[in-house]
């Protein structure tokens, strides 16, 4: 299998950063570590991006049902960016040390991002390519 666009390797990035950061822990609290799988609903909503950002690496025939999983990914992460920071509020003064999986969720929002532009990249060069025939 040959990635032939831009946006599938963004794509691809951000669906493993999405697996890492639902097992990576996110803090440690009082000789125990905070993680993802501590809270059921939130790894349900972190692992449901995940499998959408592999399921829209997929997508690539289709560039408007591409953009639109990937825009449904996007609102997705945020609500996992605000749940994320409403656990780590609630919990904000027990914890010891930050681990890195904190910034991971902020970094894959960057890559879906950058994917995004690059699908709306693709489909104004298709359209320009119709113009000319």
């Amino acid at each position: 299998m040959v990635i032939q666009r831009w946006q599938s390797l963004y794509l691809l990035i951000a669906s493993i950063f999405m697996g890492l950061f639902c097992y990576l822990p996110m803090a440690s609290v009082a000789n125990s570590e905070i993680s993802v799988y501590n809270y059921p609903v939130y790894l349900t909503l972190n692992i449901l991006i995940a499998l959408l950002l592999i399921i829209s690496i997929f997508l690539y025939k289709n560039l408007a049902r591409q953009k639109t999983v990937v825009k449904i990914c996007m609102m997705l992460n945020v609500a996992s960016i605000v749940s994320g920071a409403l656990i780590m509020y609630n919990i904000w003064s027990a914890v010891e040390d930050w681990k890195g999986a904190v910034i991971l969720v902020v970094a894959v929002f960057a890559i879906i991002l950058g994917a995004y532009r690059h699908i709306v990249a693709d489909e104004r060069l298709l359209k320009s390519y119709d113009r000319i025939r």
